[in-house]
This record gives C-alpha cells, structure tokens and sequence, in this order.
C-alpha cells in the first residue's frame, strides 16, 4: 500500500534528491544564469531536431517560474515517496527518467517547431500512472479509480502554456511499466 508518513520520508532518499535538484536548477538557471540560460536548456523542437538532442533531457530540470515549480516539485514528493517504498530505486529512475523522455519525444512529434517545452510535469505523470498499478496490486477496484484520477490530471493539462503531450505520454508510461513491474506481484487484472 501506498502511505506517506515519518518513515517513508525518512527512507526517500531518490525523491529528495530530485527535488533538490529541481529547486538548484531552478535558482542557479533561473535566477542566477538568467532567462538566456533557461531557452539553452528548454526544449525547443527546431533546435532537437537540428542536433540539440540534450533538450530533451535538461528540460526535465527546468520550470517557467515559482508556481510551475513548486506545483511539480509537490507531486513529485506526494507520488515519489509513495514509488520510493514501493518499487526498487533502479525501477524509481527508471520511471522517472523515462517518462519524462517519452514525454518530451512525444512532444517533439506532435508540437510546433517553435515551442518552448519545460518542466518535470512529464515525470511526475509518470510517477502517477506507476503509482495506480502499485493501487491495483493491492485492490483491483482501485483501476477505475486511478484512471479517474489520472484523467483529472490529464483535464488539468489542457490550456494554453501546458503541454498536454508530455503529461500524456509521460502518465502513459508510468502505467504500462507500473504494469509490467507489478504484474508478477500478484497484481490482480
């Protein structure tokens, strides 16, 4: 089961360090290097698909500004402690990294080629989608439920500045290898 007290935020030693990786970034680019640093670093599809590969993986680290922050940074910690004590920490990055990745790739295909694309929201949908099958091992109704929930989160995504792709498919992945984890977990389908 999925519980977030003293212990199990004593013992997520990945999920804090992601947040303060995320929190250094966003001081020393944002604040410290300046907006010129934050488009090097963000992705923007003309400049992937010119060779700029390496956008798809510092954007992870990035964020518009405080409230994009903090927003990210409290999900990761609500659903990263909850995937910390539930899944191995290779499993942990795995899914972190990863969805993040498919998520910014996905993006690449399917938004302008000007568009500025930022932030760890990708990851941390991902972290959800991982967190509703670790739900489902322990109770089977819980799948109705989480895709409730990860549709609500989805619908938060449409508007304008979001983007919707990198949710998607990073929550996509979260599932699909929550699934493959669990699936010899007893988990009940």
């Amino acid at each position: 089961m999925l519980v977030i007290d003293e212990e199990s935020i004593k013992k997520a030693r990945i999920t804090l360090v992601l947040i303060t990786i995320n929190v250094m970034a966003y001081f020393i680019i944002n604040v410290g290097l300046g907006q010129d640093y934050v488009i090097l670093l963000s992705q923007i599809n003309e400049n992937v698909y010119e060779g700029e590969v390496y956008r798809l993986f510092t954007a992870i680290f990035l964020h518009a500004d405080l409230l994009h922050l903090f927003n990210n940074m409290i999900f990761l910690f609500l659903f990263g402690i909850g995937i910390e004590s539930n899944y191995r920490r290779i499993e942990y990055i795995v899914i972190y990294f990863m969805s993040g990745f498919i998520g910014n790739l996905f993006s690449l295909f399917l938004l302008p080629l000007n568009v500025i694309s930022l932030g760890a929201s990708g990851c941390v949908f991902g972290l959800i989608g991982a967190a509703i099958m670790s739900y489902v091992r322990y109770d089977k109704s819980a799948i109705l439920f989480g895709v409730i929930y990860l549709m609500f989160f989805l619908f938060q995504s449409i508007g304008p500045e979001i983007n919707i792709w990198a949710h998607l498919f990073g929550g996509l992945f979260g599932l699909l290898f929550g699934y493959l984890i669990n699936k010899n977990k007893n988990i009940v389908f």
